[in-house]
């Protein structure tokens, strides 16, 4: 017994002289910056496309379509469509072509189709929001008045959305 005894005292005594050669752990800190610029960004998506239909002399025909913008987080911006391809067209009256021909129509911000949708210009206002980093969606109403005259055809016109931010 004595004998394990005086085995495990050496044991202890190596360990610690073991563990008296081991360095002291010593410790350095230091800081750094981190840094980010967003800039105010918008990017607009012309989604469905405004299809009246069938449109009948006397009749007024309606149609809508989405629009899409996501802006950064608190990015104020307003929405403008200029007045289309067609021929002879201002933002607050546009007109499809089919040839040489034209059909009237006009673009609202408001399901009553009292807002006329355009540039700020002749009548029309944009639409105006704020950002949330989401997509928002818009709608763009559209009315083709029972007063509108136009040929036997089909009729088409291109509207370019614009976001001001």
């Amino acid at each position: 017994m004595f004998r394990c005894h005086t085995t495990i005292r050496r044991a202890l005594a190596a360990t610690g002289l073991c563990l008296a050669a081991l360095p002291a752990f010593a410790q350095s800190s230091a800081t750094f910056a981190v840094t980010a610029t967003v800039l105010p960004s918008c990017t607009v998506v012309g989604g469905s496309t405004l299809a009246f239909g069938l449109v009948s002399p006397g009749v007024q025909a309606d149609g809508a379509a989405v629009i899409t913008a996501t802006c950064t987080v608190g990015t104020t911006y307003s929405l403008s469509l200029d007045a289309g391809t067609g021929s002879g067209a201002t933002v607050a009256e546009r007109r499809m072509t089919s040839g040489a021909d034209t059909l009237s129509y006009r673009l609202y911000r408001d399901a009553g189709r009292t807002q006329l949708w355009g540039d700020g210009t002749n009548g029309t206002s944009a639409a105006s929001s704020t950002g949330t980093g989401l997509v928002q969606t818009f709608t763009v109403y559209g009315r083709v008045p029972s007063s509108a005259s136009a040929s036997v055809g089909v009729y088409a016109d291109t509207i370019t959305v614009t976001a001001t931010y």
